[in-house]
């Protein structure tokens, strides 16, 4: 299971708040830079970062971290970026605990090895729909998309808008078939789904085995690239 990050700016309603009512141009122009420092410092360490709801981030980091050299140097990398305090917690845990709220770190300090699974989907054709519905249509397709994943697997999964007609699901391996089901059932979707013990590896391996599928038979609906490591435990005959 992977090192999982929560970055929270502290007082961020109030900051917003103190801003008077001409503040929404200021408010948008700060969570993209803090998300752009926040991604940057944590590819750094082989990770990925989430912005949710930009208050509150999460970070994805391979396991057994230094968590105490990530957390001083995320502070420090903010410091004249973030308008509020930010508070960094770093545990270890499944997918599934991190939307089950159980926020918490853990009274270990090692991580145990499994894998996260990352499920990268999009719409076949979408720029023939953004030409022929329009640009705010086809922006309305695909987050009626992304309303279905999230009501049906937030109780299991982490579902992440990514831009254009992308989006990705993250869970445990236990829980892949159960997202699959789900990601499948929309029609004119396509999948690429990467696992790993690395996350951003289990990212590369989702946008590679979604590259497989535009460059050959778009009736395939998805395709699971495993790492080599993954691939011995399950499939030792590989």
């Amino acid at each position: 299971m992977p090192s999982i990050a929560y970055i929270e700016f502290v007082g961020y309603r109030e900051w917003t708040e103190s801003l008077g009512n001409d503040r929404e141009w200021i408010i948008q122009l700060t969570q993209a830079k803090n998300y752009q420092v926040i991604q940057n410092y944590v590819a750094s360490f082989g990770g990925l970062a989430l912005p949710l709801r930009f208050d509150y981030q999460l970070a994805l980091l391979p396991e057994n971290i230094d968590k105490e050299e990530f957390t001083k140097g995320l502070v420090e990398a903010l410091k004249h970026y973030a308008p509020t305090l930010v508070n960094v917690l770093i545990f270890c845990g499944k997918i599934k605990e991190v939307v089950e709220g159980l926020n918490r770190p853990s009274t270990s300090n090692t991580c145990v090895s499994e894998p996260i699974v990352v499920a990268h989907a999009d719409l076949n054709y979408f720029t023939e729909m953004t030409k022929g519905l329009g640009v705010y249509r086809s922006y309305v397709e695909v987050m009626k998309l992304v309303h279905t994943y999230i009501t049906k697997l937030y109780r299991t999964a982490i579902t992440q808008y990514l831009g254009g007609d992308n989006l990705v699901v993250i869970a445990d391996l236990e829980n892949l078939n159960d997202v699959l089901n789900v990601l499948i059932e929309a029609d004119g979707v396509k999948v690429g789904v990467g696992v790993s013990k690395n996350p951003r590896k289990a990212f590369t391996l989702a946008a590679e085995a979604l590259g497989r599928i535009r460059e050959g038979n778009r009736s395939v609906k998805y395709i699971i690239e495993f790492d080599e490591d993954i691939k011995e435990v399950l499939h030792p005959q590989l």
